[in-house]
C-alpha cells in the first residue's frame, strides 16, 4: 500500500507518496507541475512497469519557505524534487514526466544529470509556444474549430506566437463558441481550453507559455525514452519526435492509436518500452 509522507527539506516541506519497496526493482519518480500524484498514480506506474514508485508533489503551497513571487517556476519544482530524493536517501532514479511533467523531466536532466539513471519524457514538447502555433494541436488558436470564432472576436493574429511574454502581459477570457482563452492582455489568443481548466493551471500558464528547452535540449546526456500517442489531440507526434531528435541517444516510441499520456491508458506497449529501456540502462 502506498504511504503518504510530508518530507522536511532544508527550509520547506514537500509531500511524497511512496510505493512498495520491491527487491531488485528500479526506482521511478513521477511528478507534475500542477496535478497531484497520489496512490492512484503509484498503483498505475507500479502495475505497468514493476518498479518502486515515488510520487512527489513539488508545487504544493505547504512549505515553510514560500514559493517564488508569481508562483513556482519549473526550475524551483525540480530543485524540490531533487532535495526530496537526497533527503529520502534514494540513489539515482528514473524520472517519469507525463504531459507537463515532461518539462520537469527535461529540466531535471539538465540541472541534475548525476541524480538520474534515466528519464522518460512522455507526451510533451520542447517549446509550448511552438506547439500552440500548430493548427493540428487542439489547444492552438489556429485549430480549425477555433480559428474563425476567434477571428470574428478580433482575437486571432498570425504573429502572436513568435515571442514569449511576461505573466503581467497575459490574462484569461471566456469566448462564446470557443471556451476559455489565454491571451496577451487586450490582445490576441495564445491558447484555447474548450473544457474546464484548473485554477492552478490558469495561474501557471505564463510559466508554461515561456518554456523553451530548444536552446539547451541538445546538451542533455541522460539516457532518455521519449513516448507519445499516435492520436494525441494535444501533442501532434512531430513535437515529441523533435524532442527525441534533440536528445542524443534517446529512444523514441510512438504508441499507435493512443491519445495523450499512453501510460494512463495502460497500454502494454508502454510496459514493453520501459522494460527494454531498463535493459539498456543495465547493459
Amino acid at each position: 500500500m502506498a504511504e503518504r509522507r510530508i518530507v522536511s527539506l532544508e527550509d520547506s516541506a514537500i509531500e511524497v507518496v511512496l510505493g512498495a519497496d520491491l527487491a531488485g526493482a528500479p526506482v521511478v519518480c513521477a511528478a507534475h507541475p500542477v496535478e497531484t500524484f497520489g496512490p492512484g498514480t503509484v498503483e498505475l506506474l507500479a502495475g505497468m512497469v514493476g518498479a518502486r514508485v515515488v510520487c512527489v508533489n513539488p508545487w504544493q503551497p505547504d512549505s515553510r519557505g514560500p514559493a517564488p513571487p508569481g508562483g513556482p517556476s519549473l526550475e524551483w519544482m525540480v530543485d524540490r524534487i531533487e532535495d526530496a530524493r537526497r533527503t529520502l536517501g534514494f540513489p539515482p532514479w528514473i524520472f517519469w514526466g507525463m504531459s507537463g511533467g515532461g518539462w520537469l523531466a527535461e529540466l531535471y536532466a539538465r540541472r541534475y544529470p548525476e541524480a538520474l539513471g534515466g528519464t522518460i519524457i512522455e507526451s510533451v514538447c520542447a517549446c509550448f509556444r511552438e506547439r500552440l502555433a500548430d493548427p493540428d494541436c487542439v489547444l492552438s488558436p489556429f485549430f480549425p474549430a477555433w480559428r474563425e470564432p476567434l477571428r470574428a472576436a478580433g482575437l486571432l493574429s498570425e504573429r502572436s506566437h513568435r515571442e514569449p511574454s511576461s505573466g503581467d502581459e497575459t490574462e484569461w477570457v471566456d469566448v462564446n463558441a470557443v471556451g476559455h482563452v489565454f491571451r496577451r492582455r487586450g490582445g490576441p489568443a495564445l491558447l484555447v481550453s474548450p473544457g474546464p481548466i484548473d485554477p492552478e493551471m490558469r495561474r501557471l500558464m505564463p510559466r508554461f507559455w515561456d518554456f523553451d528547452a530548444r536552446p539547451w535540449l541538445g546538451g542533455i546526456r541522460t539516457p532518455a525514452l521519449v513516448l507519445c500517442g499516435g492520436q494525441d489531440p494535444l501533442l501532434p507526434v512531430r513535437h515529441a519526435r523533435a524532442v527525441h531528435e534533440a536528445v542524443a541517444g534517446s529512444t523514441f516510441v510512438e504508441i499507435e492509436g493512443a491519445g495523450h499520456v499512453p501510460v494512463s491508458e495502460r497500454r502494454p506497449e508502454v510496459s514493453e518500452a520501459f522494460r527494454q529501456f531498463v535493459r539498456r540502462l543495465d547493459g
